[in-house]
């Protein structure tokens, strides 16, 4: 499953100053989730004009780093799908102290 998102790039350097917030270097790419914005309470076309709606929170695609910055210190690149982040499979299990007790039992018959 896919949810809709925004794409910016930074244009300047930003060093964060709050444990929340992410560090941006020229060029990053940054995603932005619909959701997000619509939580800011931006109305649609609001994405386009990142300086005005102050501090985004979203996910910078060269570091990886999830975070708030500061929308006049990017652009608007375009619309992005966001798929979700992939999980990572669960190890196996090692057998159960249960299930190793029947098994030697079994064997002794």
């Amino acid at each position: 499953m896919s949810s809709e998102g925004f794409q910016y790039r930074a244009l300047y350097d930003y060093k964060k100053e709050r444990e929340e917030d992410i560090d941006l270097h020229v060029g990053d790419m940054l995603l932005v989730s619909k959701g997000a914005l619509l939580a800011l309470g931006c109305s649609n076309g609001a994405e386009e004009r990142p300086s005005e709606i102050g501090w985004l929170p979203g996910f910078n695609e060269t570091t990886q780093e999830k975070g708030d910055f500061p929308g006049t210190y990017v652009e608007f690149v375009g619309r992005k799908r966001m798929s979700p982040p992939t999980p990572k499979p669960r190890p196996a299990r090692p057998p159960s102290a249960a299930s190793a007790r029947t098994d030697s039992e079994s064997e002794g018959e």
